[in-house]
C-alpha cells in the first residue's frame, strides 16, 4: 500500500499541472477552438501570456522562470517571422536552430539558480541569449549554408526522426533534456523543473509538424502558461511552506486558525536540547534532525496537520478532535521519533573553546521531543488562548524531565504521569 501511494504521489507531481495544462491545449486544438488563425484572441495569446509571465516573473524574482519564458518569447517570434518573403534555405535554418536551442536552454536553465534578472550572473544570460540571436541570424545568411546544413543531419536513419519532422539533432536534444529533467524530478520534486519539463513537452509539439502557423504559438503560449503556473505556486510556497522542513509554515498555521470550529485540539511540539544537539554536532545536523521530526510529525493521522511554528518548535492542529483522541495520535508519533535512529556524519566538537569538524565522522543518536496539549473539548475558546494554555502544557512537559506528553483544558492545570523508559507514557487529562 505504501509503495502504491508514493507511486500515485509521483505520478501527481511528474503529471500536474504541467501535463494536464498541455492535454488540455491539445484537446482544444483537437475541437477547433483555435482554427481561425485571424481570430483576435488567438493573435493576441501569445502576446497576453508572455507578457503576464515576464511581469509575474521579475515582480517575484523568479529569474529561471523568467530566462524560460523569455527563449519562447524569442522562438514565438522568429517563428512567427518565417513568412513566405524569407528564403527556403534561411527559413529552414532558423527552424532547425529554434529547433535545437529551445531544449537546450531550457535544460541549462533548470540547473541555474534565482539570481536576479539585473544581477551579473542575469546579464551573462542575457549575453548568452544575445548571442545565440546573432547566431541565428547568420545562420541564415547564404554564407552559412553548410553550417546551417548541419543542424539538418541524419545520423541515424531519417524514417526514425520523419514523424516529428524535427531535425534529429535537435529531437535529440529534446530527448535528453526531457529524461534529465525527468530523472531530477523522480529523485526529488521541484516546482520550477516540473513546469520547463512540461514547457519543454509543449515546445515540441509547436515544432513537430514543421510548421510556424498559429497552431505553433498556440502550443508556445501554454508552455508560457505553464512557466506562470510555477511563478505562482514558488510564490505561494515561499509564502505558506517552511523551506527547511518542507511542512506548512506559521503562516499557514495562523490561517488555519481562523477557520477553527469549536471543537478542536492544538498540540504544541518542541525537540529537547535542541541547542545542545546544535553545540554537540554542528548546525547541518541540527537542520537533518529538524527535517527528520518534520517527517514524522508530517505522517500524524487522526485527522491533524502539523506545522512548522518556529525554530525547534511545531505545532499540531486536530479540527473536531478532543484531546482524549488527539494524544494518542500524538503519542504514537512521541514514540516513533524516540525510537528513530538518526546518523550524524561529519561530527563538529568543541575543543578549548574553538569548534573541529571532524570529517567522515559518523555516529548514532536519537532525538526526543515534548508535547503540550490543549483543546476546547466543545467550548467556546478563542484559538490564541487555547495556544497559550498548549504552550503552558508544553513548558511543564519540559520541567517534567522532557520526552513526555502532557494535556490540559483551558483554564485548567496541566497534568501528566510519566511512565517508564521502556514504555509507552501514561496521559490523563484533566
Amino acid at each position: 500500500m505504501a509503495v502504491a501511494i508514493k507511486i500515485l504521489r509521483l505520478f501527481y507531481h511528474l503529471t500536474i499541472p504541467g501535463g494536464l495544462l498541455l492535454a488540455l491545449a491539445a484537446i482544444m486544438i483537437r475541437m477547433g477552438m483555435f482554427s481561425d488563425p485571424l481570430s483576435q484572441g488567438v493573435r493576441l495569446m501569445p502576446y497576453v501570456v508572455f507578457a503576464a509571465g515576464l511581469v509575474l516573473s521579475v515582480t517575484f524574482n523568479r529569474s529561471r522562470l523568467f530566462f524560460a519564458l523569455l527563449v519562447l518569447v524569442l522562438a514565438e517570434g522568429w517563428l512567427g517571422a518565417l513568412q513566405p518573403g524569407v528564403a527556403a534555405a534561411g527559413s529552414h535554418a532558423i527552424f532547425d536552430a529554434i529547433a535545437l536551442l529551445l531544449p537546450v536552454n531550457l535544460l541549462l536553465f533548470s540547473f541555474t539558480r534565482d539570481s536576479g534578472v539585473i544581477s551579473q550572473r542575469g546579464r551573462r544570460k542575457l549575453m548568452v541569449l544575445a548571442a545565440q540571436i546573432v547566431a541565428v541570424v547568420l545562420l541564415s545568411q547564404p554564407f552559412a549554408a553548410r553550417a546551417a546544413a548541419l543542424l539538418n543531419a541524419a545520423p541515424a536513419p531519417r524514417y526514425l526522426s520523419d514523424w516529428s519532422r524535427v531535425p534529429q539533432m535537435a529531437l535529440l536534444a529534446f530527448v535528453i533534456a526531457a529524461a534529465v529533467l525527468a530523472a531530477g524530478l523522480v529523485r526529488r520534486y521541484d516546482i520550477v523543473q516540473s513546469s520547463l519539463l512540461w514547457a519543454l513537452a509543449a515546445a515540441f509539439f509547436a515544432l513537430r509538424t514543421g510548421d510556424a502557423g498559429h497552431l505553433a504559438s498556440v502550443y508556445l503560449a501554454s508552455a508560457g502558461f505553464m512557466l506562470i503556473m510555477a511563478v505562482l505556486e514558488v510564490s505561494y510556497n515561499m509564502a505558506y511552506l517552511d523551506d527547511l522542513t518542507q511542512l506548512p509554515s506559521r503562516r499557514a498555521f495562523n490561517q488555519a486558525m481562523l477557520k477553527l470550529g469549536d471543537s478542536y485540539t492544538i498540540a504544541m511540539v518542541d525537540v529537547d536540547h535542541f541547542k545542545k544537539f546544535n553545540d554537540t554536532y554542528g548546525h547541518e545536523s541540527g537542520d537533518e534532525a529538524l527535517r527528520m521530526v518534520a517527517s514524522k510529525l508530517a505522517r500524524v493521522a487522526g485527522g491533524g496537520r502539523a506545522y512548522r511554528y518556529g525554530g525547534e518548535e511545531f505545532a499540531v492542529l486536530f479540527p473536531g478532535k478532543p484531546a482524549e483522541e488527539a494524544v494518542t495520535y500524538l503519542e504514537g508519533l512521541r514514540r516513533l521519533i524516540e525510537h528513530s535512529t538518526f546518523v550524524v556524519r561529519g561530527l563538529d566538537r568543541r575543543k578549548n573553546g574553538s569548534r573541529r569538524t571532524v570529517r567522515g565522522g559518523k555516529k548514532e543518536t536519537h532525538v526526543t521531543v515534548s508535547i503540550g496539549v490543549s483543546a476546547t473539548n466543545g467550548e467556546r475558546t478563542a484559538p490564541e488562548e487555547i495556544l497559550r494554555v498548549a504552550d503552558q502544557a508544553l513548558y511543564r512537559a519540559k520541567q517534567k524531565g522532557r520526552n513526555c506528553t502532557v494535556a490540559s483544558r483551558s483554564g485548567k492545570p496541566a497534568k501528566s504521569v510519566k511512565a517508564t523508559n521502556f514504555g509507552a507514557r501514561v496521559i490523563s487529562v484533566e
